[in-house]
């Protein structure tokens, strides 16, 4: 269970990495599919970065799951590593 300040954040930080590797994608694939840059995927992912709730919307439609599914509080991801292609 993820505890403390900016909850919403972390477990959206943990649900992006569980899902980008699910589709077996590297930052560096997200952040193209996205059209950002792996470095703001990164402080996406390690919860350093506040995001719009439209780009929630594009971060779930890229992920292919409802924007529901961010948020809900699943076990913590500990691998964020796929190599690079």
């Amino acid at each position: 269970m993820i505890k403390g300040k900016g909850k919403a954040r972390k477990i959206l930080a943990n649900n992006i990495v569980y899902y980008r590797l699910e589709k077996g994608w590297s930052q560096e694939d997200f952040a193209d599919a996205l059209g950002t840059t792996p470095t703001y995927v990164s402080n996406l992912e390690n919860a350093k970065r506040n995001t719009r709730i439209d780009y929630i919307d594009l971060i779930a439609d890229t992920l292919g799951v409802a924007v529901n599914k961010l948020f809900d509080e699943t076990t913590k991801v500990t691998n964020h590593r796929i190599p690079r292609r």
